[in-house]
């Protein structure tokens, strides 16, 4: 018998209110946070938290399309998680630039970035009587607050940004009544949220563990196709316990160089970026205390496999570890693989392996998992002889791979 009251609703997820155009169609959903007991926002409020949260449970759902109906999702973010690589995909979110988010050159040059990554941008609470924020010319939408504006100084500013920044969708936010609604209407706004539209809907489900939004940025930012040292030292740097696990790893004999290696940019520039890369993914998804250990092994074996097929061409054996890896991505995530892989920036190569095992790198995973499940009679050995491999290379696959596990095993903590 259960010990779960049927009465009792599942935890909260956040809260979702539509925004509207001027048919009253609804066009979009702001995610607002909210305890996972339907309870009072906690203070002080710890806005870094509820925006990753709101992330974490509304983008690592397998029912996103029944959250978004397919539309795109307004979610507040502060500096700090501005900051942060996004492992989601640029047309679903929009990113909501908080009104004391500091207007400096670091967060106006990682607005840029997200806007030439595809990202939409709105500015939060506008309430300014003019049009002198300097980031109108960087975002999308602008949402006036209308409450602080009297009707004057509503339609002036409307005015304003219309002259200033045509290219600005206006949404007037926190409307009341129909009369509110009405003299938005009027001033020309192009969105409208609020009250008298709809109230924010709680959305029940089972959270995600929070240590998985913070894995999935560090994979993203690790595993895009064009990535600098510096880039790569600095995505592993976020956490240190993983760097010291890496430095740990690539000091033992397999890696070993004249001398110890002391730092993350000495590793990266001894071993290799697409190694380095391989080593600290397999170390992220170990770091996830709350999938079993038996997954990790599957994972690791057949990332190893993959390498093993071909030790004539690194760069392509790395992918094929990568790949390898990924191809686990849906159980470590509890999220469909083509959400995942299309939430990260990774080489093409490596998405078309996963998702349709095709390319050198999905003729390699794919010759894994029939080699996993026995099927030797199954394997296009036409596509592996394009690839310089023959059956005796396949044989001599598997010990080595086997041996790499081992040591892996044992330097990675598995």
């Amino acid at each position: 018998m259960s010990d779960v009251d049927p009465a009792t609703p599942p935890p909260v997820l956040f809260a979702r209110q539509p925004i509207f155009d001027a048919s009253r169609r609804i066009v979009a959903f702001e995610l607002l946070f909210r305890p996972t007991d339907g309870g009072p926002i906690p203070s002080p409020f710890d806005g870094e938290r509820a925006t990753s949260t709101v992330l974490l449970n509304a983008f690592t759902q397998s029912d996103l399309e029944s959250v978004s109906h397919g539309k795109p999702l307004y979610v507040n973010f502060t500096a700090e998680t501005l900051a942060n690589e996004l492992p989601f995909c640029n047309s679903q979110l929009v990113i909501e630039v908080l009104e004391d988010t500091p207007t400096d050159d670091t967060i106006r040059e990682r607005l840029m970035a997200l806007k030439a990554k595809g990202f939409t941008l709105a500015l939060d609470d506008y309430t300014l009587p003019d049009a002198g924020h300097p980031f109108l010319a960087l975002v999308d939408i602008v949402k006036l607050e209308y409450p602080h504006y009297d009707r004057e100084g509503f339609q002036r500013i409307v005015s304003l940004l219309r002259h200033h920044f045509p290219h600005l969708r206006i949404l007037a936010e926190k409307l009341e009544n129909e009369s509110d609604l009405t003299n938005c209407l009027e001033a020309g706004c192009d969105l409208f949220q609020g009250y008298c539209l709809a109230r924010p809907q709680l959305v029940h489900g089972k959270p995600m563990t929070t240590d998985r939004l913070a894995t999935l940025e560090l994979i993203a930012a690790l595993n895009q196709p064009e990535v600098s040292v510096q880039d790569i030292t600095a995505a592993i740097s976020r956490d240190p316990s993983l760097g010291v696990r890496l430095l740990h790893m690539v000091n033992t004999a397999q890696y070993q160089r004249r001398g110890s290696i002391t730092s993350l940019y000495h590793a990266v520039t001894l071993i290799g970026t697409q190694r380095i890369r391989s080593l600290a993914t397999l170390l992220a998804l170990a770091g996830m205390q709350d999938k079993p250990e038996s997954l990790q092994q599957l994972a690791l074996a057949r990332a190893c496999l993959c390498r093993a097929l071909t030790d004539h061409d690194d760069d392509l054996a790395e992918k094929a570890f990568i790949a390898g890896l990924f191809s686990y991505l849906e159980a470590f995530f509890d999220q469909p693989m083509h959400v995942l892989i299309g939430s990260l920036p990774l080489h093409p190569s490596i998405a078309e392996a996963v998702l349709n095992h095709r390319g050198p790198v999905g003729t390699l995973l794919d010759t894994t998992i029939k080699l996993e499940n026995g099927e030797w009679n199954e394997i296009d050995w036409e596509r592996l002889g394009a690839l310089g491999i023959d059956a005796q290379s396949v044989s001599a696959a598997n010990p080595s791979a086997l041996r790499e596990l081992e040591i892996l095993q044992t330097t990675a903590g598995f």
